[in-house]
């Protein structure tokens, strides 16, 4: 944002440098004539014509509106032709929706363009005198040529050192892909120049209204084929993510590629990202402001009926806005960041509304047709992903579950031990192996499926009273693996008497015994085998094998129902 000093400045110099600009332009033109003409009017109805259709890009707005100051340079003098660009660019401003907060851009966009018509004529009036030995067409063919390359390259310059001094833009560029369109519409723009002189000349008011036709053409298809050629670009840069989007396997990183795709492939200023919290209440977890990184936030947000992001829920659609006042007044919170354009978009997961995001550009009415176009089909892509990752998921926790107790199997195992490894936040681990004692009498006695109830309800039993940092998971059978990270080796061995004891002292109930065809009490006992390890040398595929060392030789070998602190090297 420009600060005020700055904005200040510009209206303080403004009038001062005008006058002075215009002084200098009416001693060094060459022509002085009356331009208080209808001939002039309509040169003048042209270039605000021209300045009402300009040629949107990412980043800047152009219009050809030099190729009608060069025939009124020619024909009225200097002072008209800036009189008439200087209407253009009003009108462009007011035709672009400049807000309030940037009123320094019409000071300081005609300061740049008082400064281009001096400079694009005299390059003009310089290159007349130099040649005026030679014919007159060729002469006037050059002339024009000088004037208008003279000021693209100026017009060029101009806006690399407004954007890197004035908006203090660090990635500002002389040579950009402006710069190249430029160039190519300023080809076509020479003889249209040329030609709307001549008819001018040889007839007079239906010259200029001949002549304008190419104009109008040549601006409306330049608009169409930029707008085509940033249609492409889009489309090129959705494709490339979308790929990479549906090689994303869980939601959290399909939704950050998301949303940061969204500000790299479109137009914004920021962006919000909402989970929903219930109807009326929406939590902001995450925010880009420009194009940089998401910042993860925690902010809470009460809806009321009118406000957009309430709307986009319920009607499950995309909703855009290019005034604030629209829809911000709704927003009861304060977005903490100023916005004009809104695009909200519903996220939805299995056909449930989980979250909300929020675009936003400082620019009024940026988000036309075409972009929330495009912006739905990229959408469409990003839920399809959404669900593909909610299955993978799904899939991977059932993959890495038990069935049968709803503990980590070996493979949730596998993973949590890898997970260990790469957090490297374990100062010294314990690690308990946990066998039931006779099982398989059990088994044989009241059949397999009293044996599933009873390993069911221990399951339920150790999650039902160890702590949530302690990690348990079925070995296999009737084994179990707990995890005590971060614990000492005399804290473990609390906790692996009280699992012990937790078995022992509590009958576990089972429905349909074999043998009564009734519920009964059936009394277990456990061995468990513990290890501990420091930091210099954790292994926990070496911590089981002592675990599970322990369990057979200190704990099932020496009466059952005990716990075997193992040692390394026992």
């Amino acid at each position: 944002m420009v600060n005020e000093s700055k904005r200040l400045a510009i209206w303080f110099f403004f009038i001062p440098v005008a006058v002075a600009v215009f002084d200098t332009a009416y001693y060094i033109q060459f022509n002085v004539t009356s331009f208080l003409t209808a001939d002039y009017a309509l040169f003048l109805i042209l270039a605000v014509l021209i300045g009402l259709f300009p040629i949107k890009t990412d980043d800047s707005i152009l219009f050809l509106v030099n190729g009608i100051s060069l025939p009124v340079l020619v024909i009225f003098g200097l002072v008209p032709e800036m009189i008439v660009s200087s209407i253009a660019i009003i009108f462009l401003m007011i035709r672009s929706d400049i807000k309030l907060d940037q009123h320094y851009r019409y000071p300081l966009n005609l300061l740049m363009f008082y400064f281009l018509s001096i400079i694009s004529a005299g390059f003009y009036y310089l290159t007349i005198l130099l040649f005026d030995s030679v014919a007159n067409v060729i002469v006037a063919i050059l002339a024009l040529t000088v004037y208008m390359f003279a000021h693209l390259f100026f017009n060029q310059l101009a806006m690399y050192i407004i954007e890197k001094y004035f908006y203090e833009n660090s990635e500002a560029k002389v040579f950009d892909e402006n710069l190249i369109f430029s160039f190519y519409s300023t080809l076509y723009v020479i003889p249209l120049s040329f030609i709307l002189i001549y008819l001018y000349e040889m007839t007079g008011t239906m010259g200029i209204i001949i002549g304008a036709f190419p104009f109008i053409t040549v601006t409306i298809g330049s608009n169409f084929y930029y707008k085509s050629k940033v249609h492409n670009k889009y489309l090129k840069k959705m494709n490339q993510f979308s790929q990479e989007l549906n090689a994303k396997k869980n939601r959290e990183s399909v939704i950050d590629m998301f949303i940061h795709a969204l500000v790299q492939i479109f137009p914004s200023d920021a962006l919000s990202y909402f989970t929903v919290e219930n109807d009326y209440l929406i939590r902001r977890e995450k925010m880009i402001l420009g194009t940089r990184d998401i910042i993860d936030t925690d902010d809470l947000f009460h809806l009321s009926e009118q406000s957009i992001l309430k709307r986009a829920m319920t009607s499950d659609t995309m909703l855009a806005h290019g005034y604030a006042k629209d829809w911000k007044i709704y927003c009861t919170n304060d977005l903490s960041y100023h916005a004009e354009s809104a695009l909200v978009m519903p996220i939805k997961v299995m056909d449930r509304t989980q979250g909300i995001i929020l675009m936003t550009h400082n620019t009024r009415s940026m988000y036309d047709d075409m972009l929330v176009s495009l912006v739905e089909v990229f959408h469409k892509y990003f839920s399809i992903a959404l669900d593909n990752a909610y299955h993978y998921e799904q899939l991977e926790e059932t993959a890495e579950k038990d069935f049968l107790t709803e503990l980590p199997n070996l493979k949730g195992l596998s993973k949590h031990l890898q997970e260990i490894k790469e957090g490297k936040t374990i100062v010294q681990m314990s690690l308990i192996v946990l066998d039931l004692d006779h099982f398989k009498i059990v088994n044989d006695t009241h059949g397999h499926q009293s044996g599933n109830e009873i390993l069911t309800s221990l399951a339920k039993r150790l999650r039902d009273n160890l702590n949530e940092t302690i990690y348990v998971a079925r070995f296999g059978g009737e084994e179990f693996i707990i995890l005590l990270p971060n614990y000492s080796q005399e804290a473990a061995f609390a906790i692996a008497e009280e699992i012990r004891q937790l078995i022992a002292a509590t009958p576990f109930e089972i429905s349909d015994s074999m043998q009564s065809n009734q519920k009964e009490e059936i009394s277990v006992t456990a061995s468990l085998g513990l290890a501990t390890c420091k930091d210099d040398w954790i292994d926990i595929e070496e911590l089981i094998h002592l675990a599970d060392r322990a369990m057979y030789i200190g704990s099932k070998q020496k009466g059952r129902n005990r716990v075997t602190v193992a040692q390394k090297g026992s």
